[in-house]
């Protein structure tokens, strides 16, 4: 796809930020993360009727979210708000002349890089912490990039923004109901710490990375369920746990493929600790309070068949949401629960351990977002820079199947892609 940037601006909040808000200190969780950027593409078969509708509800939604119209620097560890701007970029996609359907039906996970802002990547300081991308195709949709720097913002609160923001768009005269809360900072402190993970081992981890998305449809997933038991407590098990175990299990027959046996391997998921600590947490707290949930390591020998694997994982989960739950008390253990997590997270690096890693964004509402044109008709994941095999899981547009986002070494993908179940459960 050939994309052409004919206009890029900076889009300030349309009140400035008071004086006792300016200096925003970043969270023991903000300064823990790669600090590289994120973003998700929403795809809508229409556009506004007046072009300036979609800066002038960001200018408004900019004075709540305003650590995102300031600048950040790695070496002071904090967010200077001072109004300089969210980057806005508007282009045109000179050579898609397909309908949206067939565009996204065909759409490759490497080309939604001409979808994204220039400053993608790095996120090298001071840079826009906030920068979006409205690219209009001849057949009359558009897609709207948004791109946030994850020293600031997870997916959960990435979605606080798209929500806040299109419902200022469609209703420019109404109070947004959608108030964002910057609080994790005075609840998770930041002072200096070393993990040992430093972005030299992270840059040789993630060389010849791909990403290919996997369609795991409503009847996909009713036919892999019905090979399993349920829940304990006799819930269904949920699509997400469902297609994880599926991906693990074919990277396990990658494995074998590849060296005639498996290493001992890890299973992390990433957890929104919102309404699942002690502590209470304002609705729309935003910042990083997303926590890894880790697997005990399984041996290499072990047997895992997929309903193993949904054990696993459940029990892990479970598990973990109930350590985590101290994270904001008020003494020094949820400053400890997280030290301890990031230096675990060095055995990730073990050539002789298979990590993957889950995130789950299904429900984090992105299809909901209508800025008065209509609900997008697909949503996409901006590439990433993993540190290890990463899978992100959206919804589909019918809220009954999951797509994931994986990200693998090149040559892996090719044999994961002929794995039978693989070929079976998705299109």
């Amino acid at each position: 796809m050939k994309v052409e940037r004919f206009s890029r601006k900076l889009i300030k909040p349309h009140t400035p930020t008071p004086e006792n808000l300016k200096n925003y200190k970043l969270s023991l969780l903000d300064k823990c993360l790669v600090q590289d950027n994120f973003a998700v593409v929403l795809f809508y078969e229409s556009k506004p009727r007046n072009k300036s509708e979609l800066e002038e509800s960001l200018e408004k939604v900019l004075v709540d979210f305003y650590p995102l119209a300031g600048r950040y620097t790695m070496n002071d560890h904090i967010v200077d708000c001072s109004d300089e701007g969210a980057v806005f970029v508007e282009a045109e996609a000179l050579d898609a002349e397909l309908t949206m359907d067939q565009l996204v039906k065909n759409m490759e996970a490497q080309t939604i890089h001409h979808l994204l802002p220039d400053q993608y990547f790095p996120a090298d300081a001071p840079i826009p912490l906030l920068s979006i991308q409205v690219t209009h195709f001849p057949f009359g949709g558009l897609a709207i990039a948004i791109v946030v720097s994850h020293a600031v913002f997870e997916g959960f609160s990435l979605g606080v923004f798209v929500a806040a923001w299109s419902k200022a768009t469609i209703n420019p005269d109404v109070k947004i109901e959608i108030t964002p809360s910057f609080d994790l900072p005075s609840l998770l402190p930041y002072k200096d710490d070393d993990f040992g993970l430093t972005d030299c081992e992270i840059i040789n981890l993630c060389e010849d990375i791909v990403v290919k998305r996997f369609m795991f449809g409503k009847e996909a997933i009713t036919r892999l369920r019905s090979r399993l038991s349920p829940n304990h407590n006799g819930k269904t098990i949920s699509r997400v746990r469902v297609v994880c175990a599926v991906i693990v299990k074919a990277l396990m027959g990658l494995e074998r493929a590849k060296h005639g046996k498996t290493r001992d391997f890890l299973i992390t998921q990433s957890i929104n600790m919102r309404e699942r600590t002690k502590a209470p947490l304002q609705k729309h707290a935003c910042g990083n309070l997303a926590v890894l949930s880790c697997t005990r390591r399984v041996e290499a020998e072990e047997m895992m068949e997929l309903q193993n694997l949904v054990n696993l994982i459940g029990e892990s989960t479970e598990k973990d949401i109930a350590h985590y739950s101290e994270l904001l008390s008020h003494n020094q253990f949820g400053r400890d629960i997280i030290v301890n997590v990031m230096k675990s997270l060095m055995q990730f690096l073990d050539p002789d351990i298979y990590s993957v890693c889950f995130t789950d964004w299904s429900k984090f509402r992105f299809y909901e977002a209508d800025f008065g044109f209509g609900k997008p008709v697909w949503t996409a994941v901006g590439p990433q820079r993993p540190i290890i095999t990463t899978a992100i899981l959206m919804n589909n547009r019918e809220g009954d199947g999951i797509e994931a986002w994986l990200h693998l070494n090149k040559n892996d993908m090719l044999i994961f892609e002929q794995d039978e179940e693989i070929k079976l459960f998705t299109t």
